[in-house]
């Protein structure tokens, strides 16, 4: 796993995990499913809430509650990385 430590990072890891062949069933994932798959691949994860649309997730030695049910459609770029900045700043 790598580490994340500033915003642009995250960038890049997002466009790594959208771009990644190995997944070819991200398309078949719902918007909760393509968030919660992303974050559990790139992010220490606080589970605990499974069936439900609040996660936790450690970033840069911080805790931060998403509420993932107010993303935008994951493979909007661009929607989705203001998003995530929002709710992690």
């Amino acid at each position: 796993m790598k580490t994340l430590h500033v915003f642009d990072d995250i960038q890049h890891v997002y466009s790594e995990f959208v771009e990644n062949k190995k997944y070819p069933k991200l398309e078949s994932l719902n918007n909760r499913g393509k968030t919660r798959s992303f974050f559990n691949q790139y992010f220490e994860m606080i589970e605990g809430w499974h069936y439900t649309e609040q996660i936790v997730i450690r970033f840069n030695q911080q805790y931060f509650s998403l509420d993932t049910g107010s993303a935008p459609d994951f493979m909007d770029r661009e929607k989705y990385m203001m998003w995530l900045r929002e709710q992690l700043s």
